[in-house]
C-alpha cells in the first residue's frame, strides 16, 4: 500500500514538471533601446580637409532610416542643385550634383532627420562638416526666430549669413552661409569665418536663396555681427537629495558667440487688390468681396444709366474688404438681369495707384418657396411682410452700448418714434439717450446711454416708424435687454515700472483677441481694467512707435522693423466679483525664449 501510494506521489510530480515545462511564458526580452544611432565613421572624417570629392559616406552603428529629410536636410552654402541623400543599411549616401567649390568649409545640416529603424529614436541636431581647403572654419552664429505679431517660434524658416553688408543683399545675391531654424525656433549657423555679417531670416518661397517676392516672411537683425568665442563660466548643484544641496560646482565651457541673437519675422503688406466674388442674393442687394480692404470706397454704376448718381445706397464691412450696393429704384431692382460697372482702386508694380474698371453681370434667380400649410381658417387674412430687427441682444455688458439691425436700407426712420425706458422700480422711468447711425455699415444702428448695471432696458419703436427700399414698415417693436450686474466682472490693477508714453497696454482674451487696451497716464505707472469677464486673460504692451493705437508690422523696404510686443509672464486669472492687484511688473526684464517656450507653439505653415 504504501509503495502504492509513493507511486501515485511520483507520477503527480512529473505531471506537474512537464505542465510548467510546456507552458512557456513570453519572453521579456531586454530593455527597451531608446540610444540614437551612434557614427562609427566617415568617408571623409568629419572635419577633414582638402576633400574634393562629391560622395560622403557616415557609417552608423545600427540600421537608420532618414524622416522628412527633404523638408530638414540643407547644405551650407547653399547649392544649386540639392544633393541626392540616401539611407542605405547603416549608411547613409550623400553625393553632390555640382562641382564642390574651392577653399570652402562645407556643412551637412540634416537637424533631427536621422533616426534608427527600429524605435525612431532620433539623432539631434546633427551636421557633417568637411572643407575643400587647407583648413576649416569654426565659428558659430545662434540665436531664436520668433513671429513678431504674438512671439510664437517659428520652425522649419532659413538663417542667411552675408558677408556683403549692403541692404539689399538679401535681394541680390545668395547667402555665404546658412541654417534652419527648429520646432523652437532657435538656429545655429555652423563653419563660420572670421569677419562682419548680417542676419537674415527668410520663408523662401522659390527657393532661389534670396528676398525677391514681398510675400515671403522675413526678419533681420539690426545688428552688425562679428562671430568670435569665450570661456564662459557655468555653475552645476550637486545634491545630496531632492531637498539638501551638497554644493555647487563651477566649470569654464568654450563659448561661440553671439549666442543669443532675436529675429522677429513678419509678412509684408503685400497682396494686389483684387475683386474675389460677387452675388445678388436678394433683388436690390448687390455683394462685391475683395481680398483685401479697399483704399478708397469703390463706384458702381448702372451701364446705360450712368447719369443715375443716386441710384445706389452703399454698405461697407467693418474691414472693407465687402461692399454692398443696394438699389434704390424698384424699376431697376425688379429686373432679373443687371449690368453694372465697378470701379475701385488698384495700384501697379511700381505702387502707383490706378482706377480699374469691371464690367459685371448680375443675376438674380427667384428661388419658389415651398407650400405652406393650408390656414385653418378660410378668412383667415394673409400675413402681410413687416420690418423686423436684427443682431439684438438681451443681455449688456455696462460698458457696451445697444446695437441693431436692419434687413435692407431704411429710406425713413423717425427718430421721434423710438422710447428708452429703465425698468428699475415699479414705475417704468423713460431715459435719454443718443440715438447714431452707423454711416459706413448702414444697416445698423446703436442706441448709446450711461447705463446702470443690474438694470432690464425696454425699447419700443412705435408702428411704421421705419420705411425701406422695398416699401415695407414695421409693427411695434419691443426690446428688452438687461445690463449686467458690477458682481459678474472682476478687476486687475497693476504698475508697470520704467513705462514710457508710447506703451500701449492690452489685456487679451484666451482667443488673442483684445479686449480692452489703454496707454499709460500716470507716472507711476499705475493702471487697472475694470468690467472684466471671469476667465484667462494675457496682458501684453505694444511699444507703439508712431502711437495709431495697434500693432504694426514691419517693412523691410523702408528698413522699418515690427513693433516690439512685451508680454507679461504669466497669465491673469479674473475672478467674478474680485479685484486683482498683481503689484508691480517691470517689462525690461522680458526674456522673450522664456515665455515663448512657456505659451506659445510653432504655427502650421499655410500651404
Amino acid at each position: 500500500m504504501k509503495n502504492k501510494i509513493f507511486q501515485l506521489a511520483v507520477i503527480i510530480a512529473l505531471s506537474q514538471l512537464f505542465w510548467y515545462c510546456a507552458n512557456v511564458g513570453m519572453p521579456t526580452g531586454g530593455a527597451k533601446d531608446e540610444t540614437p544611432p551612434v557614427v562609427v565613421k566617415s568617408t571623409p572624417e568629419a572635419n577633414a580637409l582638402n576633400y574634393q570629392k562629391k560622395t560622403i559616406y557616415i557609417e552608423f552603428d545600427e540600421l537608420i532610416q532618414l524622416k522628412d529629410y527633404r523638408s530638414k536636410f540643407i547644405v551650407s552654402p547653399p547649392v544649386n542643385e540639392q544633393p541626392l541623400v540616401e539611407a542605405r543599411g547603416n549608411k547613409l549616401l550623400v553625393e553632390f550634383e555640382e562641382d564642390l567649390q574651392p577653399n570652402t568649409t562645407y556643412t551637412l545640416d540634416f537637424a533631427d532627420a536621422i533616426v534608427d529603424n527600429n524605435e525612431g529614436n532620433v539623432l539631434e541636431n546633427y551636421s557633417f562638416s568637411f572643407s575643400t581647403g587647407e583648413y576649416i572654419d569654426s565659428l558659430q552664429v545662434s540665436g531664436n526666430l520668433y513671429d513678431a505679431d504674438d512671439l510664437s517660434p517659428s520652425q522649419g524658416v532659413l538663417i542667411f549669413l552675408h558677408n556683403n553688408l549692403n541692404d539689399t543683399a538679401i535681394q541680390k545675391l545668395v547667402p555665404i552661409r546658412m541654417a534652419k531654424t527648429n520646432a523652437e525656433g532657435r538656429f545655429n549657423v555652423r563653419n563660420v569665418s572670421p569677419g562682419k555679417y548680417r542676419v537674415y531670416a527668410l520663408d523662401d518661397a522659390n527657393r532661389n536663396f534670396k528676398f525677391d517676392q514681398p510675400g515671403e516672411a522675413m526678419a533681420w537683425s539690426d545688428i552688425i555681427v562679428e562671430p568670435s568665442f569665450e570661456n564662459r563660466t557655468f555653475a552645476d548643484t550637486i545634491r545630496i537629495d531632492s531637498l539638501e544641496t551638497d554644493s555647487i560646482h563651477y566649470y569654464e565651457k568654450l563659448v561661440y558667440t553671439p549666442d543669443s541673437l532675436q529675429l522677429f519675422k513678419f509678412q509684408h503688406d503685400y497682396k494686389e487688390q483684387y475683386l474675389l466674388s460677387e452675388e445678388r442674393k436678394e433683388r436690390a442687394k448687390l455683394t462685391y468681396y475683395f481680398n483685401r480692404p479697399l483704399e478708397e470706397d469703390a463706384k458702381i454704376a448702372l451701364t446705360g444709366h450712368e447719369e443715375l448718381s443716386n441710384v445706389f445706397r452703399m454698405d461697407r464691412s467693418v474691414n472693407n474688404d465687402t461692399v454692398t450696393f443696394w438699389l434704390n429704384d424698384s424699376t431697376h431692382y425688379n429686373q432679373d438681369s443687371l449690368a453694372v460697372s465697378l470701379s475701385y482702386i488698384m495700384r501697379d508694380s511700381l505702387k502707383n495707384a490706378y482706377t480699374k474698371t469691371d464690367t459685371i453681370a448680375m443675376y438674380f434667380f427667384e428661388v419658389k418657396e415651398k407650400k405652406k400649410k393650408k390656414r385653418k381658417k378660410d378668412d383667415e387674412p394673409i400675413p402681410i411682410p413687416t420690418i423686423h430687427l436684427k443682431k439684438v441682444k438681451n443681455k449688456l455688458d455696462v460698458f457696451g452700448q445697444f446695437h441693431f439691425a436692419l434687413p435692407a436700407p431704411a429710406v425713413k426712420f423717425d427718430e421721434s418714434a423710438i422710447k428708452l425706458y429703465k425698468h428699475k422700480d415699479t414705475i417704468p422711468q423713460e431715459e435719454d439717450f443718443e440715438f447714431i447711425h452707423n454711416e459706413q455699415a448702414i444697416l445698423n444702428y446703436t442706441i448709446k446711454n450711461e447705463w446702470e448695471p443690474g438694470v432690464r432696458y425696454e425699447m419700443i419703436i412705435d408702428s411704421a416708424a421705419i420705411y425701406d427700399i422695398y416699401g415695407l414698415n414695421n409693427d411695434s417693436i419691443n426690446s428688452q435687454f438687461t445690463v449686467k450686474s458690477l458682481d459678474s466682472y472682476g478687476l486687475m490693477r497693476i504698475q508697470i515700472l520704467n513705462h514710457q508714453s508710447n506703451w500701449l497696454v492690452q489685456i487679451l482674451n484666451r482667443k488673442d483677441a483684445i479686449v480692452q487696451q489703454a496707454y499709460i497716464k500716470r507716472k507711476s505707472g499705475k493702471i487697472g481694467f475694470r468690467y472684466l469677464n471671469p476667465g484667462d486673460y494675457m496682458l501684453r504692451i505694444i511699444v507703439d512707435e508712431n502711437m495709431n493705437g495697434q500693432w504694426d508690422s514691419g517693412d523691410y523696404y523702408e528698413r522699418i522693423q515690427p513693433e516690439k510686443i512685451i508680454y507679461f509672464p504669466r497669465k491673469l486669472t479674473i475672478r467674478k466679483n474680485w479685484e486683482d492687484d498683481y503689484n508691480t511688473w517691470d517689462p525690461t526684464q522680458f526674456n522673450t525664449d522664456q515665455f515663448s517656450k512657456q505659451f506659445r507653439k510653432p504655427k502650421k505653415k499655410e500651404e
